[in-house]
């Protein structure tokens, strides 16, 4: 990487790298003149959030993703979707040698560490999917690349193009969009939700099928990782009528088969020029309340039936799912911070997975004495400390302190609620 593209914004490369999907043709370009992009490319700049790429970091973590839109053209009408089939939208396509040019470029001139592949289905999955195909083997078997790559599915595909995607791939995902079929087809009438799951059963097949084969002694191949991440699912939130109720208990339902790594949930936006723009928007709140109580599912060792709703089946918004359960259970509490175990810390507000594992271990060299010395270990105590005792002495008389709030908990401070969007924060989920 040169001087010049180390100084780059981001805006610059993202230019750059699709200045590397020109026509390829032989030879270099005659004097004086520039290679054009395709007709089908002219307009990536004007489709901000829509354009083919992408460059994000994993929150938490230094792996940097160049993110592929293959296509934003779809023969799917789906309601809420920017890139529906009856919307004025300058489309545009990327095969698969441009693809791998434009992901090699960034990955040359270390912009990017591993590539996120999701696309329209610009004509029939089967043959959507061999595109996809195209592009793994190229970066696998041509050019030998071991890195991270993550897919998204179509559904519809062949069982053998889904097993040889997992095959190519450290992690597969698959939109399931909505936990009901009936409520999917009000908003998607051409999906189909039962295919939708068949599809991320083949792959979860797949997935199992290969991490048990490893357990059993067979070599790892950076190239070919069999699904190794696990897989993702994903829900629109708000754009049917579905409860969180129902969508948590469809989240456990698919994690109880394995092979899930982890879902995302996308608060609903209404996009300009689509049947839905006239909705009115999710709640960020919401999505943020469905990641908490995934969370408690995935790694606090919570049952689907412990999570806490209200009235109508949702999570409440003014308070976390565990802060929740703790408040619904006050003969659990409190506990006392020198003898609980782990799991039982691990059900106090204010208590992470880390800040359990250090009270634990530092109870085996030392005394707690206070909560200057939980503050210490990473515990909130400000959330906590009605919840604990130390030594039979409780921490704090008051359990659980709601402010006043400035605005209701489902209102986004700001946030004109006649506002339409361009595109999804989950397009490139």
């Amino acid at each position: 990487m040169t001087t010049l593209e180390r100084g780059l914004d981001l805006e610059q490369k993202l230019s750059f790298l699709m200045s590397l999907a020109e026509e390829d043709r032989e030879g270099p370009p005659a004097s004086g003149t520039a290679r054009a992009l395709p007709p089908r490319l002219l307009n990536v700049q004007r489709l901000t959030t829509l354009r083919p790429l992408n460059i994000r970091t994993f929150a938490g973590h230094t792996k940097r993703l160049l993110r592929i839109l293959m296509t934003n053209a779809c023969s799917l009408n789906c309601h809420y979707c920017p890139m529906r089939r009856d919307r004025e939208l300058p489309r545009t396509l990327l095969k698969p040698e441009e693809m791998v040019r434009v992901f090699l470029g960034a990955l040359r001139r270390d912009w990017c560490d591993g590539l996120f592949i999701t696309t329209g289905i610009a004509a029939s999955p089967v043959k959507t999917t061999d595109s996809v195909i195209t592009v793994l083997e190229l970066l696998r078997e041509r050019h030998r690349f071991g890195g991270y790559i993550h897919v998204k599915l179509v559904p519809g595909a062949d069982t053998a193009q889904i097993e040889r995607i997992v095959e190519l791939s450290n992690r597969v995902s698959v939109n399931l969009e909505a936990p009901c079929g009936d409520h999917l087809a009000a908003i998607a009438p051409e999906k189909d939700l039962t295919g939708t799951l068949v599809t991320l059963e083949r792959a979860r097949g797949a997935v199992v099928r290969a991490r048990r084969e490893t357990a059993g002694g067979r070599p790892v191949d950076a190239k070919r990782p069999f699904g190794s991440a696990g897989m993702t699912m994903q829900f629109v939130v708000g754009a049917t009528p579905d409860r969180d109720r129902a969508i948590l208990d469809r989240t456990a339902d698919v994690y109880a088969g394995g092979g899930i790594h982890h879902a995302h949930f996308s608060a609903f936006r209404p996009i300009r020029d689509t049947p839905l723009e006239g909705m009115p928007a999710a709640p960020a709140i919401r999505e943020h309340r469905l990641y908490q109580a995934d969370w408690l599912l995935r790694e606090y060792g919570f049952g689907p039936d412990e999570v806490v709703y209200d009235a109508d089946g949702n999570l409440p918004l003014g308070m976390d799912p565990k802060s929740a359960w703790a408040l619904a259970h006050p003969e659990r509490f409190p506990i006392e911070v020198r003898t609980a175990s782990r799991s039982e810390l691990l059900r106090v507000p204010g208590i992470g997975a880390t800040s359990a594992r250090r009270i634990v271990t530092a109870r085996a060299t030392t005394v707690i004495r206070d909560l200057a010395d939980l503050r210490r270990l990473g515990v909130v105590t400000s959330r906590a400390a009605g919840f604990l005792t130390i030594a039979g002495r409780r921490l704090s008389p008051l359990r659980w302190t709601e402010q006043l709030p400035l605005w209701s908990p489902a209102e986004e401070a700001g946030r004109n609620p006649a506002t339409l969007y361009d595109a999804s924060p989950g397009t490139f989920r």
